[in-house]
């Protein structure tokens, strides 16, 4: 008897959790508008479950590329408390999730707080079936913090999730297990929600046994909405110029090429894209309106755009400078930090107009001189005989024919991450900061 009462007590509380968590088109049209004093896409909860994670404020916000999640609750908890790939069938499960879908999708996402992964941070990744099951999961890095034993917060790369731009909608699900959940007669906290008419919603208090006291769910009946915006780089800073190379002691590398847009930049993005591997291309201002869809391409794709000039002159002056960033800037929406005189020609004038308008001036320590087209062993046996930690490397995408150097890149890239070495942008590589912007 005790057996069959156990199977259906699990299967209410499953068939709840899915009604909660599922997407129902019932609860897809109502949405519940951000309330005024709350930032946005942040919501209160009232009153409503037993136990410590009652929950009482909820948030998702965008984050230039990243998205936020917050939450706050009743009681206290520990994260080593909260299990990140729960099974909702199980009532002795505590946890404390997301779940998020897309409109006319019924593909529900679910990411859930837990206990740190060999020191880091991580949340609980997951795909569900209809019926609230796991489908796939994994864990995503995510930069978790608590502002107090009732409160918390993760940030992560909306694309470690699968989120990209489009409107979401979202709630929380909360589960305790313990005391306060156990069976008996209802607590005080839950006499007084009845006497104030709160909890007595259709499949909510009324309907569900002591071992469901402690489920929660955020907005109760309904879903919020969320928008993930598109965003992009817009700009970086600039630090101290002339540079020639990065930190000598970190391992990583910045491959850059001049003399572009051309029709062997996409053969070069396609390699980097394949390789996971980031470059940062010096356009040449007169090529770029011709070239706005490279240019993009370039940015898109999360590499770097720099300022070549205009016309590849020797010395360029300010007007040259800010006409080609003018330029790129139209053409994809970024504006440089970086400039790099042709030849690697500067002198303090040129320092100077490059400072005022907002870039430094970055030069190069691995020049493989592929412009005269050595072949593409002497390119390749060059560059990795020449590159340390730190160095910046000179190559060209435009200017000539390029299939040499196309052909040795990948190679290069091999061998150098063989040695330990990534690939970054000069930006990163010399630890400034990449401005990100919505795109319009």
């Amino acid at each position: 008897m005790r057996r069959h009462r156990s199977e259906r007590q699990s299967g209410m509380r499953k068939r709840w959790l899915v009604a909660a968590g599922a997407v129902l088109t019932a609860t897809i049209g109502v949405v519940l508008v951000p309330a005024a004093a709350g930032g946005a896409g942040r919501h209160r909860d009232p009153f409503d479950a037993a136990g410590p994670l009652d929950i009482r404020a909820i948030g998702v916000d965008q984050a230039t590329r990243d998205v936020e999640l917050w939450v706050r609750t009743r009681g206290r908890f520990g994260l080593e408390q909260l299990n990140r790939r729960p099974d909702v069938a199980n009532p002795s499960a505590r946890f404390l999730c997301l779940h998020l879908h897309r409109p006319g999708s019924s593909r529900v996402r679910q990411l859930c707080f837990g206990p740190k992964d060999h020191g880091k941070d991580v949340l609980g990744y997951a795909t569900l079936h209809g019926d609230g099951s796991i489908k796939s999961f994994q864990r995503i890095r995510a930069r978790v913090e608590r502002r107090g034993p009732r409160s918390i917060s993760a940030r992560f790369r909306a694309d470690a999730a699968g989120l990209g731009p489009h409107v979401y909608f979202w709630r929380y699900l909360s589960h305790w297990r313990g005391r306060p959940c156990d069976r008996g007669s209802p607590s005080s906290g839950d006499r007084a929600r009845r006497a104030d008419g709160r909890g007595t919603d259709p499949g909510h208090w009324s309907d569900r046994r002591a071992t469901e006291r402690c489920l929660d769910q955020a907005p109760n009946r309904r879903w919020a909405k969320f928008r993930l915006h598109p965003v992009q780089p817009v700009g970086c800073t600039a630090g101290a110029s002339p540079v020639r190379n990065g930190s000598r002691g970190r391992k990583r590398v910045a491959l850059t090429f001049d003399d572009g847009p051309s029709g062997y930049t996409p053969k070069i993005l396609k390699i980097l894209r394949r390789e996971h591997a980031k470059g940062t291309f010096f356009e040449i201002g007169a090529q770029v309106p011709g070239l706005a869809s490279t240019s993009r391409k370039v940015i898109e794709s999360g590499n770097e755009l720099g300022n070549h000039s205009m016309h590849h002159e020797s010395h360029p002056g300010s007007a040259s400078m800010a006409e080609t960033s003018r330029r790129i800037r139209k053409a994809t929406g970024f504006t440089p930090c970086l400039f790099r005189p042709p030849g690697g020609g500067y002198d303090s004038r040129v320092l100077g107009d490059a400072h005022r308008l907002g870039m430094a001036t970055v030069i190069w320590d691995v020049d493989p001189t592929d412009w005269s087209t050595p072949g593409t062993g002497a390119i390749y046996s060059r560059v990795v005989g020449a590159t340390r930690p730190g160095s910046i490397v000179l190559m060209h995408d435009g200017g000539g024919n390029r299939s040499q150097t196309v052909a040795a890149l990948p190679q290069i890239i091999h061998t150098l991450r063989g040695r330990g070495y990534s690939f970054v942008t000069v930006t990163k590589l010399l630890r400034q900061r990449t401005i990100w912007g919505e795109v319009h």
